[in-house]
């Protein structure tokens, strides 16, 4: 039985995120987006499981409650969505707990950024936090979310600091403060500890005309991406509490009117920007950080894992003032190593992952009739 304080929390959570929802229903263009955004996530990866089956051999089949079969020589795995039968529930509930996630990694000596935890009924934590950085910070919930949502970047005062907090509450009452490091971020990708990819994510950019304003150039934008032909991003670009701080510390407002071939970067999380924006740096990551990333992930037992790091020179190894380790990814969004600048580099990584899992059994169902039925045809 849980005690009276974690049964409390767990009930205010509840409420604030039935509230959080409620609020979002009375949005109805907002709730068109995102249902318009969602089908075309899922024609995106109805495709790239169909063509990655293809590749290496096995059928596939759309099957029920969302989830997609692929059987090869007796043994099938289940997809749905961007996500496969790897690893266990709860190997990812643990990883998707940032809190949890930096003590693991400073038991095993890694760095990682300058945190505190707290809720909104102890914002004066974080606000004692954000007087003693240098620089300003940023705000998350510390589970419960992917995809960047509820986080806010860019905090320098205590109203920002204040709503960036509401934000991240709808998602999780237990918060995190932590300081803004400078440099790009990078996903490195590992398959049971094997390094496959790495790319860097840029912050979504958009070029003026010196006609339309930016809350127009970002309509127009996802007007394009819901076209989805080619596919250039799977989310919307969203007018959050981290674009109107981005702009303000740029002298920007949504109405201002960039102009013509002038761009203008509309935010400095980068979970929704577009291919264009997205650099493969397979070959460029230092041996040294590709070994640490894989000893890691293993250390772990993560079999699936997208390696989230902030860093100045990936041709140079992690260090204190070089970057560090932001986040372990157990479902990482397959279509970032898809949806990049230059298609000729892009690395098949869902081939790759249906290979290993169809090859290892690991995460397949293997029923005696597909058996026999192989064998005979044998």
């Amino acid at each position: 039985m849980l005690p009276v304080t974690q049964t409390t929390d767990l009930i205010v959570g509840q409420f604030t995120r039935l509230a959080y929802k409620a609020r979002r229903f009375m949005d109805v263009p907002e709730i068109m987006q995102y249902l318009k955004f969602r089908q075309l996530r899922k024609r995106y990866n109805h495709e790239m499981w169909q063509n990655a089956s293809r590749n290496i051999g096995a059928s596939y089949a759309p099957w029920k409650g969302g989830f997609c079969r692929i059987s090869r020589k007796g043994r099938t795995t289940f997809v749905r969505g961007g996500e496969m039968m790897l690893d266990d529930h709860l190997t990812l509930e643990l990883m998707g707990n940032k809190s949890l996630v930096y003590d693991l990694l400073t038991e095993k000596g890694y760095e990682i950024p300058t945190h505190i935890r707290f809720t909104c009924k102890s914002l004066d934590r974080a606000e004692a936090f954000l007087r003693r950085q240098q620089a300003s910070i940023v705000i998350k919930p510390e589970s419960g979310t992917g995809g960047g949502h509820g986080v806010t970047t860019g905090i320098t005062n205590s109203g920002q600091l204040r709503k960036a907090s509401r934000l991240a509450s709808r998602f999780d009452i237990n918060l995190i403060a932590e300081e803004h490091l400078t440099g790009s971020s990078y996903r490195l990708l590992y398959l049971d500890g094997e390094f496959i990819d790495a790319v860097r994510c840029d912050p979504p950019v958009l070029t003026g005309d010196g006609r339309r304003t930016i809350r127009q150039l970002i309509r127009d934008e996802n007007r394009q991406r819901l076209k989805g032909a080619p596919f250039n991003a799977l989310s919307p670009l969203t007018i959050d509490r981290d674009c109107r701080n981005w702009l303000s510390a740029h002298d920007l407002s949504l109405s201002s009117r960039p102009l013509q071939g002038k761009t203008v970067q509309i935010k400095l999380a980068v979970n929704e920007n577009a291919s264009h924006e997205n650099r493969v740096v397979r070959d460029q990551v230092h041996p040294n950080t590709i070994a640490m990333g894989a000893a890691l992930v293993k250390d772990l037992g993560v079999a699936f894992a997208g390696l989230d790091i902030l860093c100045r020179d990936i041709a140079l190894p992690l260090s204190p003032d070089n970057g560090v380790i932001s986040e372990i990814n157990t479902t990482p969004g397959l279509h970032h190593h898809y949806l990049v600048r230059k298609k000729d580099q892009l690395a098949p990584v869902a081939e790759i992952a249906l290979e290993y899992i169809l090859n290892t059994s690991r995460g397949t169902l293997q029923s005696l009739l597909e058996l026999i039925f192989h064998i005979l045809i044998q």
